[in-house]
């Protein structure tokens, strides 16, 4: 879409969402995350109804079209939630559709140097930040009720990317991916770095420690968002060690833990 054609409307004072993600961080506090591995909007509102300030929905390992993504944002958003999407390593639609079904963030798998960083930034990001295509008539616009510049400077200030820190090769450049302008955030991917380093499963294997503690000193350094995936037990430890985002549970989880419990009451019969 054109700026001439997204500019024929009349002005209107729609504006687009603010991220309660943001939000909550710009306070001082911590984000809350619950993740989805289940495509049904159902579950994402009654996660939402917890309130955590996202959930976070996957494309990369999770079996969901862009259809039943959508229908999960939206359910989201009834109850002021953040819907984050962890998107697939490909072409830069990957990236934006689910910006433009009104994500309020990403998370990109395995960002492994600091020119990959790059990539990412400029196709999440609109110019002057980065090269991300324009459209404007989709959901985050308000299908062109926000008017043009307005969308572009809001969607830079109001929309951000997780950079997914899993393999080993990313650490000797994560001072100078954090320092990038226009990356919003470092996540730390604990599972995946484990296996990477031949230590599957040792989430709190020294070495993991040691890393888990490098992304989030060098997040809080340059005033971006350091991530994590935690449990009950390692919300305060990971808070005190400079992170702001947390993940905990997820929906197969629940489920399975309730299945077995329920089935449990036949034990001995």
């Amino acid at each position: 879409m054109s700026q001439e054609q997204y500019s024929a409307g009349k002005p209107s004072d729609y504006r687009m969402r603010e991220s309660r993600v943001l939000r909550t961080i710009r306070d001082g506090k911590v984000a809350r995350v619950l993740k989805l591995n289940t495509n049904d909007a159902k579950v994402a509102e009654i996660f939402a109804m917890a309130q955590p300030d996202a959930i976070w929905l996957c494309s990369e390992h999770c079996s969901g079209s862009y259809e039943s993504m959508e229908h999960q944002i939206r359910a989201a958003k009834i109850y002021d939630v953040d819907a984050i999407v962890r998107v697939s390593r490909g072409s830069y639609s990957d990236y934006i559709r689910p910006l433009e079904m009104d994500a309020a963030g990403l998370i990109v798998p395995h960002v492994m140097n600091l020119a990959d960083a790059i990539n990412v930034r400029d196709m999440t990001k609109f110019a002057p930040v980065g090269k991300r295509p324009v459209d404007g008539g989709n959901n985050d616009a308000l299908f062109t009720r926000v008017e043009f510049q307005d969308y572009l400077e809001t969607a830079n200030r109001e929309r951000f990317a997780l950079y997914q820190i899993e393999d080993p090769e990313v650490m000797d450049d994560i001072d100078q991916i954090a320092a990038l302008e226009g990356v919003d955030a470092l996540f730390f991917g604990p599972g995946d770095m484990s296996v990477a380093m031949g230590i599957p499963g040792q989430l709190n294997h020294p070495e993991i420690v040691r890393m888990r503690k490098q992304v989030a000193t060098a997040a809080r350094k340059h005033n971006k968002i350091a991530a994590t995936v935690a449990d009950p037990a390692s919300v305060a430890p990971y808070v005190d060690m400079g992170y702001n985002l947390l993940n905990i549970g997820a929906d197969v989880l629940a489920l399975t833990k309730y299945a077995d419990e329920m089935l449990g009451a036949f034990d001995g019969i």
